[in-house]
């Protein structure tokens, strides 16, 4: 753990693989590398990391690789994923990075293969260097402290890879599933840009599209070396990371769309409003009861979204709606540290959300959608209380 309050920003020039990730992180804070290192060695059998300084264009960085089973693959279905990465993360603050991880590239595998999450056959992530950087990745990222992101545009890239599903389209389908909601550009430079993998610890990251408006220190730089040439430029992830005033919350740009509805059936309305809270670019959706023109009761609904996606979920409004016209204004937010955290309780996965005051309190809250599975109010007080437990006296990022 740093002791800073940090930013990370990463500019996925090459693009992001999980390796790229991993090295990019250790070049920034080479202190972890050996605890890293001997973590790698009890993911699997005969599995043991290498770490090389290397140079790709005239730009040095790191470029990770791993001495790996001849015979023996990697898990291939998501409980045994679940089992690996618990019985080998240290703490769980690591084991919940993990699983969130792995949890997003399920649903995302789940969603373009048409079968339900708890049945998914990972076929991209199928081999021990793929688990091995999501559970290294996570350690260090609960290490130092990270309580934000943003990222630059993500390069699609072009063409066509092989899978155990036939060829595919680069992006593959998942990673596709994993960017949506997110800025992209076509460099035109070909090739598979963004892994499954490392599309989905840039979701577990919940980057905003830029920095945080305001005042704060660039700490450290991290470069990740992937291992493919690319022509004309290094095929480089760049993370940066900057200090933040420690009781000062960050600032971010979110849209706002008001309109007033007063001619649709409430169920549908209410289907309506699930739907679009469930675009990965809206962060809320409120809707309080009014009195209408006419007299008529209605009802006025603000839609929060990120900034960038302002046209994209206007668009959807309509579409979902009876509304002919919306009011949209920009503003800027200000928001305390916070992450999501999964804790083992009573039997069932929980999730939770770790935030920060400003005079350094850690809060943690189980979410609601969970503890309503749990049963009785016995229960939901138990796992209140190992929610609590997990976190108590604990940063955003300590073990």
């Amino acid at each position: 753990m740093t002791g800073d309050r940090l930013h990370l920003h990463l500019d996925p020039m090459g693009g992001i693989a999980g390796d790229m990730m991993l090295a990019a992180l250790l070049d920034a804070f080479p202190d972890l590398e050996q605890p890293v290192t001997d973590l790698a060695a009890t993911i699997g059998p005969g599995i043991s990391l290498k770490l090389t300084e290397a140079r790709d264009k005239g730009l040095r960085g790191r470029r990770i690789a791993f001495d790996l089973p001849t015979t023996e693959r990697g898990p291939r279905h998501l409980p045994d994923y679940r089992t690996l990465l618990q019985a080998t993360s240290p703490d769980p603050g690591v084991a919940g990075r993990a699983l969130d991880i792995l949890e997003r590239l399920a649903h995302a595998e789940a969603a373009v293969h048409g079968v339900p999450f708890d049945k998914v056959h990972f076929h991209e992530i199928s081999d021990w260097d793929s688990i091995a950087d999501i559970l290294l990745t996570s350690f260090v990222l609960e290490r130092i402290g990270i309580v934000s992101a943003s990222t630059s545009p993500i390069p699609l890239g072009s063409g066509q890879i092989e899978t155990e599903h036939g060829t595919m389209p680069v992006p593959a389908p998942a990673t596709l599933e994993l960017l949506r909601g997110r800025d992209a550009i076509d460099d035109g430079r070909p090739g598979e840009r963004v892994t499954p993998t490392g599309a989905a610890i840039l979701a577990h990251l919940e980057p905003a599209s830029r920095r945080p408006l305001g005042q704060m220190r660039l700490q450290k730089a991290g470069y990740g070396l992937g291992n493919r040439s690319l022509d004309g430029m290094a095929n480089c992830l760049r993370l940066s990371f900057f200090q933040l005033d420690a009781l000062q919350p960050e600032r971010d740009r979110v849209a706002i769309l008001t309109f007033h509805v007063d001619d649709q059936i409430p169920e549908d309305l209410a289907v309506a409003l699930d739907r679009l809270r469930g675009r990965p670019d809206v962060l809320d959706v409120l809707q309080f009861a009014v009195q209408g023109k006419k007299g008529r009761t209605a009802f006025r609904l603000e839609v929060i979204c990120r900034e960038e996606a302002a046209d994209a979920v206007a668009h959807a409004c309509f579409g979902e709606t009876t509304t002919i016209g919306m009011r949209l204004h920009r503003e800027d937010r200000l928001l305390l540290p916070r992450r999501e955290v999964t804790v083992e309780s009573n039997g069932m996965r929980i999730r939770a959300k770790l935030s920060v005051r400003p005079d350094g309190t850690t809060i943690v809250k189980p979410e609601n959608d969970d503890l309503a599975l749990a049963g009785e109010n016995a229960d939901r007080s138990r796992i209140r209380l190992d929610v609590a437990n997990a976190f108590s006296g604990r940063g955003m990022g300590e073990a």
